[in-house]
């Protein structure tokens, strides 16, 4: 893997683990609200371009979701399963109501 401090190298591996070619990357960049095209990502790639850094999280963002949607069947499954608690908590959309319609409180 490539020196961490290079990030047009480390998205270029994970590029290449994730089987993805340019276009690919761009479509889920894209897809993830990316405003740069194509040209911007494979510049960036080769170090020819820079990359806000925001743009980079989409990115990182869309190569990672890749990974682990290739990478998940690999994973080791639990022998036990976790299960929550019930949960006891009221509807989101009644307690928005009855905070913004509180019941009239009569005064002593």
């Amino acid at each position: 893997m490539p020196d961490s401090g290079s990030r047009p190298q480390l998205f270029q591996y994970a590029r290449d683990r994730a089987e993805w070619s340019i276009q690919q990357l761009w479509l889920g960049y894209l897809a993830l609200g990316g405003t740069g095209d194509a040209f911007d990502i494979e510049a960036f790639l080769h170090g020819l371009g820079p990359l806000s850094d925001t743009e980079q999280d989409v990115l990182a963002n869309a190569v990672n979701e890749r990974l682990d949607d290739l990478y998940r069947a690999a994973r080791v499954p639990y022998l036990s399963t976790f299960e929550l608690p019930p949960c006891t908590c009221q509807d989101p959309l009644t307690l928005l109501d009855q905070m913004l319609h509180p019941p009239d409180e009569e005064h002593e």
